[in-house]
């Protein structure tokens, strides 16, 4: 899409010549006669460079660029206008209001020249916007760093990773590596790799040693957001201790020679592995039997087959095994079988109440199509977000694990500019009251659709994801907005629905802090009452902290919200704790709506949670319904509300609005 240039005179003639150059060098151009005009167009449009004069009758160009300041922060700002405004100028420069001033008449080939720079300047305060939202609003470690590797911001979270990080901004990223190998930590940077693993040692505790995993999560034309994760089960102080020579294959030969073997063709099996629960058990048995333990576990795994092995010993219980001559899974399968068997004979018998046991991810040259090292780097990323150590088991490297973990990093990139690039869209869903037939109500449903590579988004996979690192609240907002608007227009167009429900997150109950005014601003502004907007918020969040949760939600009912809980009949459930909590109803879990039609047990729940319900004043709806029979039952059982495809799927709003004039014409079947 061409760059959005607006144009600010209150000369004809000026914005003319002006238009039919710039349009001429493939801008798209709009123009305003007025500082007020402008403002009009910048409220309904994406305008990326402003052009205006200084001098304008009503409202000069100082006070225009100071509204726009405030409300357009990302637009970058040129002056056109006289010399003897210069001065004048010169203060809006300062200030930061103004990129460049430039003198009329102007010079075609210098106003190109200086439109192209503010250009890189948009492009520069919009990443920089991006990643600003990323380091606030994740709840993951990040850290920034240049185009040359040098660290420039992190956030609370990669603070408490790496407590002393202050002492290693203006540094290379190498630095924060023990081992400080700058061309492994460079060739990430170059972006010739996805992760990056590093040894840091805490100045307060020169023994400790910890694994962390650094992955790209982010990079534009300037910086990259790198997010850090620390492997909890190399937390020892124990490493410097186990790691020696006498033990240990080193990193740099392992490596090399996984090259030969690659270059000859030979075929070998890579397996990363771990002791399962160490740190738990090295705090029970202590430092010495703990290193004790990886001394043994070395030693079986350097004998656990009858050609060259090597081993590599990545970390304080992790350990890289190379198995030559291996071409199946029963193959590699076999030996560590055999390695766990010898383990439980030599272990000495105070470790057996420790329950070792060892657990990993297993590759095989050529079969898995990935070269060693990259092999190593994609099973750490495996390990580090599997449940093999819970099963105590081996399991085979799953590249589709580490591409959705991948895939996930770039949803939450693109996340992030959803709202402002159009992406976003509403879908409305009935809810029809059971005694009367009629729709008074409906669900807003958020859907995303991702135009450059991943198209429709399901809600189940990008939700979860904005929760986690932020993006949740400018969605949540960019939702409530357009909630009211649509509120505003049904009641315009009198469709008779005067209440939308809306899923709540409780990241935007915790981390907005400014949400609720938002949200009474938006009302206000289309002329609605708090009472016309139902919040639902699942059980798990109102579990999770209770008390907290409790004083929220009576500030929301105070306000005259109405509230209800979501997903209600699974899990947590408890009608005791309704008593307790300032809601208006309850929305049954669509598991229990699923077997209503076969279940007598099932039916049974529902009509008890229903009557008990009832006897707290609470209202009760039914989501998933989806045949003829679901809702007859669920009529019977005495539910107040039933929201299902049985009724309508969720719907854009014309097609909804088209559904309604049909459905009170020939009402509720």
């Amino acid at each position: 899409m061409a760059l959005r240039i607006l144009l600010v005179d209150d000369e004809l003639n000026v914005l003319k010549s002006l238009k039919r150059v710039l349009v001429r060098s493939g801008y798209d151009v709009i123009t305003a006669s007025t500082g007020f005009e402008a403002l009009e167009i910048l409220a309904a449009n994406q305008v990326e460079i402003i052009i205006t004069d200084f001098r304008m009758p009503e409202m000069n160009g100082a006070d225009l660029l100071r509204q726009v300041k405030n409300n357009w922060p990302d637009c970058v700002n040129l002056v056109l206008s006289g010399y003897a405004d210069f001065k004048s100028v010169v203060e809006l420069l300062n200030q930061g209001l103004v990129f460049r001033f430039l003198e009329k008449p102007w010079i075609d080939s210098e106003l190109l020249e200086n439109i192209s720079e503010a250009k890189v300047k948009y492009e520069q305060r919009r990443a920089k916007r991006v990643r600003d939202q990323l380091l606030m609003g994740s709840m993951s470690g990040l850290i920034e760093i240049d185009n040359d590797g040098i660290i420039n911001r992190f956030n609370a979270p990669a603070a408490e990773i790496i407590p002393d990080i202050h002492t290693y901004e203006n540094k290379h990223l190498a630095h924060l590596d023990t081992a400080q190998n700058k061309s492994v930590s460079q060739s990430f940077v170059d972006k010739k790799s996805s992760t990056l693993f590093i040894n840091y040692t805490r100045a307060s505790d020169l023994a400790k040693s910890e694994e962390i995993m650094i992955e790209r999560c982010l990079h534009d034309d300037f910086c990259q957001l790198l997010k850090l994760s620390i492997n909890s089960n190399s937390m020892s102080n124990i490493f410097q201790l186990t790691r020696t020579q006498s033990v240990v294959t080193n990193e740099s030969d392992f490596y090399h020679h996984l090259a030969l073997c690659e270059a000859n063709k030979e075929c070998y099996a890579l397996v990363y592995i771990g002791i399962a629960q160490f740190q738990l058990i090295n705090d029970l048995l202590g430092i010495e039997d703990g290193s004790h333990l990886i001394k043994l576990v070395l030693e079986v795994l350097k004998g656990v087959s009858e050609k060259a092995v090597k081993v590599l010993h990545k970390s304080a219980d992790r350990f890289v095994l190379f198995v030559p001559e291996i071409k199946s899974d029963s193959d590699i399968l076999t030996d560590l079988n055999k390695a766990m068997n010898v383990l439980k004979k030599v272990l000495p018998s105070k470790y057996t109440d420790a329950h070792v046991q060892l657990y990993g991810v297993y590759g095989l040259f050529p079969e898995d199509s990935l070269e060693g090292k990259e092999l190593v780097n994609q099973m750490q990323l495996t390990m580090n977000y599997q449940v093999g150590e819970q099963q105590h088991i081996f399991s085979r490297f799953d590249p589709q694990l580490v591409a959705d973990y991948k895939k996930n990093f770039e949803l939450s990139r693109l996340l992030l500019t959803a709202v402002s690039n159009d992406e976003l869209s509403l879908r409305f869903q009935p809810k029809v009251d059971t005694k009367t037939g009629q729709i008074l109500i409906a669900e807003t449903l958020i859907r995303w659709y991702e135009p450059s590579k991943h198209g429709w988004v399901p809600p189940a996979h990008f939700i979860p994801i904005a929760e986690c690192d932020g993006q949740i609240i400018p969605i949540g907002r960019w939702v409530i907005s357009q909630s009211c608007k649509t509120l505003k227009y049904w009641a315009e167009n009198n469709t008779g629905v005067r209440l939308l429900a809306i899923n709540l997150s409780a990241r935007q109950l915790k981390d907005d802090p400014d949400w609720i005014d938002y949200m009474l601003e938006c009302l206000s502004s289309n002329s609605l009452e708090p009472s016309q907007l139902v919040f639902e918020l699942t059980e798990t969040y109102l579990i999770e902290d209770f008390a907290a949760c409790e004083q929220q939600l009576i500030r929301l009912r105070s306000l005259g919200f109405k509230l209800l809980i979501d997903d209600f009949g699974v899990g947590y459930s408890s009608l005791g704790y309704l008593s307790k909590l300032p809601v208006d109803g309850v929305k049954l879990d669509r598991t229990l709506i699923a077997d209503i039609e076969s279940s007598l047990a099932m039916q049974s729940m529902v009509r008890n949670i229903t009557r008990m319900s009832h006897d707290l004043n609470l209202k009760v709806v039914a989501e998933g319904v989806e045949t003829a029979y679901q809702c007859e039952l669920i009529k019977k059982l005495g539910c107040d509300y039933i929201q299902g495809y049985y009724y309508s799927e969720p719907l854009e709003q014309d097609d909804f609005c088209n559904y309604l004039n049909h459905f009170n014409t020939q009402g509720a079947q």
